[in-house]
Parts: structure tokens; sequence; C-alpha cells
């Protein structure tokens, strides 16, 4: 028998045994071919529909929603359980094409094995909306919170670090990702609005006392979360946060009077070409990762353009951010002065959307926290600069100390929605 023919039965028995751990209950609504091709075995047909799992060796899919490539040696350990999908993705041994959702899903799919890391994808339902979060680890909670335009996937390395030791949640916000998406009327899409759907979020999963994480928009999110509901909030975590900026201020009152993001209605489809482009500029060294993330990256965000419901929420959320108040008890430089939860802020120093000058106006406007400006760091440090977030991150987590949990959403079922109680 060759080394290939047996490398072969070795992948054909482990999707046998990965079959009979295929739970229906996490993939409900699911109707998908997902494409396996390992470089020294051939491709595989993973077929999810109609609660039943079919895997067909040899057989290559016509339109799979996604498809994964690696050695037979890694997507062996992937789906025994000997390493995270997310791992192998972020060290480049595992390739992604199509639905980075899905992907990030799928291993979720099958039940866990006995020492296989806690890995899953929940739906909650929060004030009639479905929010959809990847959760990994045990342990005191974190929540992660995606910036505009982005979704929990933005968080991959963060998510990997922290799961040894906590519980983290990487949501998508509503109008992102995988969540609802409503049409955005009334104070929807508001930061003050987003707020109060993460603060119901912790509510239903019966977290209390939770440690906040948020990259640019998340970041407002969570500090409006820790300023309108303090005990909710054991710490906050601002990574490239964004701010009441001054550059909006003259144009406020027009983004107030008009409606500009009903635009997102219109057929709109920037290039592919554009929206890599403007990936890269995010970072001070685009360099720092392959292009196949970024590439990745780009056909997320064109992927999510094609639905007018997101595109909606962008302009909506970003209509919001412009439209925050320069002068008066509302402001936001005035109200961060009240903020009572400790707090860590990190900006980049080359971040070309949140200025790092800003770093020295929080610190005086709160000046018992934690404010940093990182050289050679743009606007999303957890890819950017993973180890290092890691590393700050953990030591702030350990300084801080766990607060008092209620209740973890370990206990809580993952596969049915749970309704928030206020």
């Amino acid at each position: 028998m060759s080394i290939r023919t047996a490398r072969r039965d070795q992948v054909h028995s482990a999707h046998a045994a990965l079959i009979q751990r295929f739970d229906p209950l996490t993939a409900q609504g699911l109707d998908v071919t997902v494409l396996v091709e390992l470089s020294d075995t051939g491709p595989t047909s993973i077929e999810i529909a109609d609660g039943r799992c079919t895997i067909r060796t040899g057989v290559l899919p016509r339109s799979p929603a996604v498809t994964f490539r690696a050695e037979a040696e890694v997507w062996l350990d992937l789906i025994e359980g000997r390493i995270r999908g997310m791992d192998a993705f972020l060290a480049g041994a595992l390739k992604v094409t199509g639905d980075l959702h899905l992907a990030t899903r799928f291993e979720a799919l099958f039940r866990r094995l006995p020492k296989q890391p806690r890995f899953e994808v929940t739906h909650t339902d929060v004030r009639g909306l479905k929010i959809e979060a990847l959760v990994a680890g045990e342990g005191h909670p974190v929540v992660l919170i995606h910036g505009l335009g982005a979704n929990k996937v933005s968080f991959l390395p963060t998510v990997s670090a922290l799961a040894e030791h906590h519980e983290v949640h990487a949501i998508d916000l509503p109008g992102f990702g995988r969540s609802s998406k409503p049409m955005p009327i009334g104070r929807r899409y508001s930061m003050g609005w987003f707020a109060e759907v993460v603060n119901g979020y912790l509510i239903a999963r019966g977290l209390d006392a939770t440690h906040l994480i948020g990259n640019s928009m998340g970041g407002r999110i969570a500090l409006e979360v820790a300023l309108h509901h303090p005990r909710s909030v054991h710490s906050l975590v601002g990574l490239g946060p964004a701010l009441g900026f001054d550059l909006t201020r003259p144009i406020a009152p027009l983004l107030r009077v008009g409606q500009s993001h009903w635009m997102g209605a219109a057929p709109v489809q920037p290039s592919r070409r554009l929206v890599e482009s403007f990936v890269r500029s995010l970072f001070a060294d685009p360099d720092v990762l392959p292009p196949e993330h970024h590439r990745v990256a780009a056909d997320d965000v064109v992927a999510a353009w094609r639905d007018p419901a997101h595109r909606l929420a962008v302009l909506a959320a970003a209509r919001q951010l412009g439209m925050e108040p320069g002068n008066g008890r509302g402001a936001y430089w005035r109200r961060l002065r009240n903020l009572i939860v400790p707090s860590y802020w990190v900006f980049g120093e080359q971040d070309r959307l949140v200025a790092s000058r800003y770093a020295a106006r929080v610190a005086a406007a709160v000046p018992d926290a934690l404010v940093e400006t990182w050289p050679g760091v743009g606007h999303v440090p957890q890819f950017e600069a993973p180890t290092r977030v890691a590393s700050a991150v953990t030591s702030w987590l350990e300084r801080i100390g766990p607060g008092p949990v209620q209740a973890t959403s370990a206990t809580l079922p993952s596969s049915q929605a749970l309704t928030a109680a206020r």
C-alpha cells in the first residue's frame, strides 16, 4: 500500500468518525456544501442539509459555499480535535475561500471530543434580534466587539489568545455578520442603541461584571455600555477606539437633518481591488499579514456589501458616529469624564482613522485610565500586533482580576435562543 493510499484511508476513517459527531441542532437552517482539498489525498465534498451531514471522498462539488485547503495532516489534526481551525488559519496552515462565517462555524457543527477545547457558535435573542457569537474557552467572561463594517472574525487572533483562560465571546453586532439586520429607523445603529443590545446580550447569556474589549466603533460601544451600565462591566479595553471626532463636528447638523444612510438601499458594489486597498490601508504595515489574509478579508467585505440591509447598517452607524454633539451635556468628551469602570486604551501611532493625538485627551479626561500609544501600529492592533495585544490584554485582565459572575454561558444552551430579561 502506497503512502498516499494509506493517508487517504486515514482521512476516510476520520471523516466517518466526524459524521458520527455531527450535531443537527447546531446546523439548523443550513443547506451548504463544503469542499475540502487536501494536497496529498484529493478533494472531498461535505454536504450539510436537512439536519444531515454527508461526506463524499473524491467528489468535486460545483459551487461550494466554502473551500478548505490544507495538508492531510493538518486537516486530521483539526477534525480530530488536536488543533482549532482558527489557529490553523492564522498560522497559514489552513487556506479558506468563500464564506468566512461558515468556515469559522464548521467545527462547531460537530460534538466536542472529551479533551477538545470549547468552541461553538451561539445564537441569542436580544430585544427581538438574533445575535450570533463565537464562544471559546472557559473562565471569567470577556466580550469582544468589532468595528464598523467588520464582524466577529476580525477578533480571531484575540479569541485564540484569550480562550486558554477565559470564556471569550466574539459577537456580531446587529446589522453585521450573521446577526439580525433591522431597518435603520429611530435610534437604531446609534452607539447608545448598540450599547443596549450588548448589555442585553450580557443579561441573556447570564454574564455579570464582564470585561469588554472593542476595536474602533466596538471600543466606542463598549464605552457606552460602561457609562450606562457600569455594574455589567468589570473593565474596558479600547483598541483604536472610535471617539468624539473633531473633524465631523462642522457637518454634524447636516447629518442630523439628512437621511444619507438610505443610499445604502441602492445596489452599489465597490470593486474588489478598491476594498482590498482599503483593508490594507488600515495597517501601518500591511505586509505583516500574508496576502492570503488580506484577500480573505476583502472577499468577506465584498460578500457582505451585497446585502442591502448590511449596507444600510454601515451607513446608518457611520452617520450616528458623525452626529456626536460637540457641546452640551451629551457631548462625548464631557460624558467620558463620568467613566468609573477601569479602562485601558491603545492607540496606534500610524492609525489613519483614529489619530493617536487623542490619547492625551483621553488621559486628561480619565486620569485613572491606562492609556498607551503604540508605534508601528495602525487601526487593527489585534491583527497587526497579535502577540503584543494578547500579552498586554492578559496582563491587564490579571491586574484587574475577576469580578463576580452570577452564571456563565457554559451552563446555557447554545443551540436555542435566549431572551433578555430586560
